[in-house]
């Protein structure tokens, strides 16, 4: 029977494979046909338009135009579907599902993998995508009864009963083994996969996705809030969301209208490709410093270094004080309502010349508040519309009388087009003023939020703040929020859905900015408030996240995957204000070494020790350390010691660089996100609560904790 069953599924393995071949070769020869004929579109696109000499000429080219773009759009979706059957040639499935319909007696064999494999001859599918509705089968159930939804308004669930589920481990085109399990996902496959090297890039998790993160990769809901320890696959779940939305809505939503808010560029080269991995069109990824520098024309300091100024100021430093004002919800209340209440001056009716255009009682009447969702921008714009309709009209009534008169002052005659083009810069002048009149620049409103709020401690410190050569992080996006407010920088509507990493770093002020400029947008932040390292500027508690975003369906992940039982334990046991939500939380058995406490008076030395005796498969080691002028001066002695040091030591000092396999020197902000095969603390005993916990937290094997001190 044994044997049958290896046969059979040797077989199905041989059929996929040459179907897989099949269609290779179909799309090439299509993708050699299509590149053929893209090029003789352009070729006569250009022999017949060479010269354009009328309108039939145009229209000509137009019809060329489209053709041409018809023709190479359809030749870039064959090089896609080429490149996913190149992809899945290797591995074309990693499991099956044996499954029958309530009602139907039919056995169906669902095979589930990367990406789909339709047999367009036979009209079935070979494989199963893991996004399709069926496949969910593999991650919530085991052999029993089960069922799964579908997007059928009359029919919303299928209920039925798996009677096998087979895991396989395919390698090359070659079944290396198989095996039956009645679990939702076998503990031997996560084990293994888990106790893998890191290669510096987030992996798919596509073959191993649990219970709990499946409820958060494919629920319905238009926003979604997902809070979960460190290593419990937020980020993997939410950038496996992004795919399966893209995949879900393909008919509404493109790479194109979606976004990753990184917190650095670190961050972003260790997630860069995976969507690509999964089968879709790149997505851009963002930060908040881009989203200043595209719309600042001041420089500013990012928010590294307002890190680095609370690390090494005291409580009283000035800064520091602001800083728990204008991040406070009662501050960004006072900022909205002080941009809201803006009332500019009508105190003139509006001339060109000697003639009136506009009465400034219906200027005023129009800016007046038509609702309580009012706003600046919107009042603004009413007024200016209203302005400009005046201005034509005024023009097409007296077009001859404004050429005879700017005739009369120029001295020469005028076409009509000149006189049209004179009147409308005159217009634009005016326009432009009442424009900056009824929405000022955004430092001149912010600075009036500052000085009517009222705790008036530091003014001075506000006045020098403004006015030096580069802003400070909090006022820089202060300004661009207030600029949104006015209208002066436009909300993007093409933006349909937002990934949201690391959400407890960001400040309301923060959350605040990309609900106002992505007002189409749905969300998925993902958040751990247990590494929320500095009260002043981070969000300590999930229900203040959760305010944030009250229509977002909240799901938690309780277990954490990432690191060994054994320093998942220790990790848990640094913390003295473990959030309720995570108090309960599960660690994952994947046993290891111990987290190792060692005694170093000559720290770089036993770095150095230690190097040398972790296993060389390793590909990932990190050297983690409080704050970043400490990674600087632990680079400095590690790079000038007399100690050996086989492989080149990495120093990781500004959110611009990126993350790769090697031995990194770095300050914990910039590890946010990110697994190493090996964590080093050169601080034990210095440090201790969330910013111990995140350090342990980036740990996949070993554990190294130096004390330097005479802690033991």
């Amino acid at each position: 029977m044994e044997n049958m069953t290896q046969e059979y599924e040797a077989r199905k393995l041989s059929v996929v494979g040459e179907e897989i071949l099949a269609q290779i070769n179909h799309r090439t020869e299509g993708l050699r046909a299509r590149r053929e004929g893209v090029l003789e579109a352009r070729r006569l696109m250009y022999k017949a338009t060479h010269v354009v000499r009328d309108f039939d000429d145009v229209a000509l080219l137009t019809l060329y135009a489209q053709e041409v773009s018809a023709t190479e759009a359809a030749y870039g979706e064959t090089g896609k579907e080429l490149a996913r059957l190149t992809r899945i040639l290797d591995t074309p499935y990693f499991a099956r599902l044996d499954f029958v319909e309530e009602g139907y007696g039919d056995r169906e064999e669902i095979y589930i993998g990367r990406h789909s494999l339709f047999d367009e001859k036979n009209q079935t599918f070979h494989v199963y995508d893991w996004r399709a509705p069926i496949s969910s089968l593999y991650y919530d159930y085991g052999v029993g009864r089960a069922s799964f939804a579908v997007p059928v308004k009359e029919c919303p669930r299928i209920h039925g009963e798996i009677l096998l589920k087979r895991q396989y481990q395919i390698e090359k085109g070659k079944l290396i083994y198989f095996f039956d399990s009645d679990l939702a996902v076998e503990d031997d496959i996560l084990r293994k996969e888990l106790s893998k090297v890191s290669d510096a890039k987030i992996k798919t998790i596509i073959h191993s996705i649990q219970h709990e993160q499946n409820k958060a990769i494919r629920a319905e809901a238009e926003s979604v809030l997902v809070f979960g320890p460190a290593g419990s696959g937020k980020t993997s779940v939410g950038l496996h969301r992004l795919a399966y939305l893209l995949y879900r809505h393909r008919e509404t939503l493109s790479s194109g209208r979606v976004r990753i808010f990184s917190p650095n560029a670190i961050f972003a080269s260790y997630i860069e490709g995976i969507i690509p991995d999964l089968g879709e069109d790149d997505v851009a990824h963002l930060d908040f410093a881009g989203l200043i520098e595209a719309r600042s024309a001041k420089p500013f300091k990012d928010g590294y270094e307002l890190i680095d100024h609370i690390s090494h100021s005291p409580p009283e430093d000035p800064r520091r004080a602001w800083l728990a004002r204008k991040y406070s919800p009662a501050f960004l209340a006072h900022l909205e309502n002080t941009v809201r209440s803006h009332t500019p001056s009508f105190a003139e009716d509006v001339y060109f010349y000697r003639d009136k255009i506009c009465d400034k009682a219906r200027l005023a009447d129009l800016y007046a508040d038509r609702t309580t969702a009012s706003t600046l921008a919107g009042k603004t714009a009413r007024v200016l519309d209203y302005l400009h309709q005046c201005f034509a009209e005024y023009y097409k009534s007296n077009k001859k009388a404004i050429t005879a008169f700017f005739e009369s002052i120029s001295g020469d005659d005028l076409t009509d087009e000149e006189a049209r083009q004179r009147f409308e810069e005159e217009r634009n002048i005016v326009v432009a003023d009442l424009r900056n009149r009824l929405s000022p620049k955004p430092q001149k409103l912010y600075e009036k939020a500052l000085k009517t709020w009222p705790d008036k401690a530091s003014m001075q410190y506000i006045h020098e703040s403004l006015r030096a050569e580069a802003l400070c992080f909090e006022d820089a996006l202060a300004l661009l929020y207030v600029s949104i407010l006015t209208g002066r920088t436009p909300p993007d509507k093409s933006v349909k859905h937002i990934l949201l990493d690391e959400a407890q770093d960001c400040c309301p002020l923060q959350h605040r900015i990309l609900q106002k400029l992505y007002p189409a947008s749905h969300f998925t932040v993902l958040a751990d408030v247990n590494q929320a390292l500095y009260p002043d500027i981070n969000i300590q508690k999930n229900e203040d996240i959760a305010a944030l975003y009250p229509k977002a369906q909240i799901i938690p992940l309780t277990k954490s995957y990432r690191s060994t039982y054994e320093i998942s334990r220790f990790a848990k046991s640094v913390l003295v204000d473990v959030s309720p939500g995570d108090a309960d939380a599960s660690l994952y058995m994947r046993h290891g070494e111990e987290p190792e406490i060692i005694q170093a008076p000559d720290p770089v030395q036993k770095i150095h020790e230690i190097l040398h005796q972790l296993p060389g498969e390793y590909k990932t080691i990190g050297i983690l350390l409080s704050d970043t002028q400490k990674a600087r001066a632990l680079h400095r002695q590690m790079r000038t010691s007399p100690y050996d040091h086989a492989k080149p030591i990495q120093l990781i000092d500004s959110p611009e660089n990126r993350f790769a396999p090697g031995i990194m020197v770095m300050a914990v902000p910039f590890a946010k996100g990110l697994e190493f095969d090996a964590v080093l603390c050169p601080e034990y005993g210095q440090i201790g609560g969330r910013l111990l916990y995140l350090i342990c937290t980036r740990a996949l094997h070993r554990l190294y904790l130096l004390d330097t001190g005479g802690k033991g």
